[in-house]
């Protein structure tokens, strides 16, 4: 009950934003994402950390301005696609996940000229996204799947998302969005930076860890990105 009312409150945003004064905009781009990992053992961060690296992304979609105050502050919200993941062990390792992206943010521009072409802008705002599909990658099992007859060790490079011990990764994650950018006329070029809040750990693993008495460590998205847009009115 709770996903359709979480449903209907979308479309109702998405709606209200395509029929009220907005600046529509598509945009494409990329960069890079990766994974932190937080326990309790700051050493064992540190050396962990350093064995996750980089993997680059894809970034695009549409975002919606709506005016607040014309040619200054703005509520803008997006409907994007993003990847995210990370590597690790020398790229033996690795996660690519495709995502549905909903970031909320408060923009605000500042315009060089009264003719209102050229611009910078800044903004910032929480996030949702939606985990639906992605590959993994771990060379040291599937060559141990490869060479077993026994047939119990199995590999599959198909990302399973859910609550599940079973599970790699939670379906769902939020956090925090911002972005730095230059306007000029209809085109946009920024940078952004996302953070996730919520540790992907599946709650049922978590739960497990700690019923034995430890703590469960905590996985958090970071992504970093360029893109470039282009809005069909600029208000």
């Amino acid at each position: 009950m709770k996903k359709y009312f979480l449903l209907l409150g979308l479309i109702f945003i998405f709606v209200s934003f395509i029929n009220s004064q907005n600046n529509i905009g598509i945009f494409v781009g990329g960069g890079i994402s990766d994974m932190r990992m937080i326990t309790n053992d700051a050493v064992y961060n540190k050396e962990i950390n350093k064995e996750i690296t980089f993997l680059p992304e894809y970034y695009g979609g549409f975002n919606f301005e709506n005016i607040i105050i014309e040619k200054k502050l703005y509520f803008q919200f997006g409907i994007q696609a993003i990847s995210r993941g990370y590597s690790s062990d020398n790229d033996s390792v690795s996660y690519f996940i495709h995502n549905a992206y909903i970031p909320l943010e408060l923009k605000y521009k500042y315009f060089f000229s009264k003719r209102g072409e050229a611009y910078i802008f800044a903004s910032a705002g929480s996030y949702v996204a939606a985990s639906y599909k992605g590959t993994k990658k771990d060379i040291v099992v599937e060559e141990a799947a490869a060479a077993d007859t026994t047939g119990t060790i199995t590999f599959s490079p198909e990302i399973k998302f859910g609550k599940l011990s079973s599970d790699d990764f939670e379906p769902i994650d939020f956090g925090l969005n911002a972005s730095l950018g230059f306007g000029y006329s209809h085109i946009q070029i920024a940078y952004n930076l996302s953070l996730g809040l919520r540790n992907m750990v599946p709650s049922e693993l978590v739960s497990d860890i700690e019923s034995a008495g430890e703590t469960a460590p905590k996985l958090k998205h970071m992504n970093h990105s360029i893109t470039i847009g282009f809005y069909f009115t600029n208000k």
